[in-house]
């Protein structure tokens, strides 16, 4: 939250408050999947953050849905080692 508190545009930050359960930032509550869609709206391209948005079922990134499935299957793509 700290980390946060100084740059809102840290996808690392983001994805760490997630997977802390949420959390609050600048007076505002943030979800898991809040935490993780912000991640990614940062990041499309991180691949830890995909693996665990699908975690909590799917999200919506840039407008579009993604089921659990596809959220792991982006993950893999990106970093194999997600399997």
């Amino acid at each position: 939250q700290r980390a946060l508190a100084l740059d809102q545009q840290f996808a690392i930050a983001w994805n760490n408050l997630g997977v802390a359960g949420g959390g609050e930032v600048g007076g505002q509550a943030f979800s898991r999947i809040d935490c993780y869609q912000r991640a990614l709206a940062l990041d499309p391209q991180y691949a830890s953050a995909w693996h665990n948005l699908g975690g909590t079922g799917g999200g919506e990134i840039g407008g579009q849905a993604f089921s659990k499935i596809a959220c792991y299957q982006r993950a893999l793509s990106l970093d194999p080692l997600f399997a």
